[in-house]
């Protein structure tokens, strides 16, 4: 490489090659968007992936317009399906929406956490609604069935002697509470590859490569907020008022849910301290594989990616202080 004044300048890590850049086609956007709706029910996660990944190029070939018709598209697969089953085709909505939402923010470049946050409370309702409204329509509550269900496997998981019936009857009550938790996980798995998906369209179709780094998450102020108010519901609920039961389940999942945020949170701390240590790769599979550790064990990094929205330990520049600066 030569500069200005003729000099070689010398790279310690050369640059991989470029990636060939090809021009978004609208054709090709809705046929991996077909695809994808089509294998959403079969294959749940390559169809996501494919979906998120025909929608952004239907973004980068039409901008809205294209998302309209890779709408379009998820629409003519769910009335196909609704004339096969329509239970099966409600269960497609979900995914469609995740998919959906996740592009259309990463094309705007706002995936950021309240956005993506939305979008995967958006699809876990969707879907804790569908299938409640089939629970009802077959007679059957939601909650019984699923927590039946939760015990039939962790039962098959454990066996059924003695020290199984003591861990069935440990972990039971914990999921009694939090089984909604479960939709909301589905949902974070479902937004994460059709994270990947959209990334990999938006890679061929511009040729940059920002793959978002865990070393840069931050988590928005609401957040603590949000648990604040969740302690403060879980605590009421052991009080005599009414629908108790529910909203110890309602602040229960979302602190269940709040978990992987302020896990993140700690994880990202963790993470910048390692690229400014610059340590090697051994040590950080050491400190990684610890810190999963004691985040399973202790909360450990829930902690740390608490402590972190106020103390920014990372120096990251957040919008608070922009505010402040400016009114300076």
């Amino acid at each position: 490489m030569i500069n200005g004044n003729d000099e070689p300048q010398r790279q310690i890590v050369p640059a991989g090659p470029k990636p060939p850049v090809r021009p978004a086609v609208l054709l090709q956007g809705l046929l991996w968007t077909a695809l994808g709706a089509a294998l959403s029910s079969y294959l749940p996660y390559l169809g996501v992936f494919l979906l998120a990944y025909g929608m952004r190029e239907l973004l980068e070939a039409k901008k809205g317009k294209g998302l309209c018709a890779g709408l379009g598209v998820c629409l003519l697969v769910f009335a196909a399906a609704c004339a096969w089953d329509f239970m099966f085709a409600l269960l497609l909505v979900p995914v469609f929406v995740c998919a959906a939402g996740i592009s259309w923010c990463m094309w705007r470049g706002r995936a950021n956490v309240t956005a993506v946050c939305i979008v995967i409370v958006v699809a876990s309702l969707l879907s804790l609604g569908i299938d409640a409204t089939i629970a009802s329509m077959s007679g059957m509550s939601l909650s019984k069935s699923f927590v039946a269900l939760l015990q039939e496997t962790v039962r098959s998981a454990v066996g059924s002697d003695i020290q199984g019936d003591l861990l069935v009857s440990q972990v039971m009550p914990l999921l009694r509470v939090i089984w909604p938790f479960v939709y909301v996980a589905s949902a974070m798995f479902d937004a994460l590859v059709a994270g990947i998906g959209s990334y990999t369209m938006s890679v061929r179709c511009t040729g940059i490569r920002r793959m978002p780094q865990i070393a840069n998450f931050d988590a928005p102020m609401w957040c603590v907020g949000v648990l604040a108010l969740c302690i403060l519901g879980l605590g009421a609920s052991f009080a005599d008022i009414p629908q108790t039961q529910l909203l110890r389940t309602v602040c229960a999942s979302t602190l269940a849910s709040l978990r992987v945020v302020f896990a993140l949170q700690g994880f990202g701390v963790v993470s910048a301290l390692e690229a400014k240590r610059r340590m090697g790769c051994l040590t950080r599979f050491l400190i990684t594989f610890l810190t999963v550790w004691l985040e399973a064990m202790f909360f450990a990094m829930c902690i740390v990616g608490l402590i972190d929205i106020w103390a920014n330990f990372r120096g990251l520049a957040r919008e608070q202080d922009r505010v402040e600066k400016a009114k300076q």
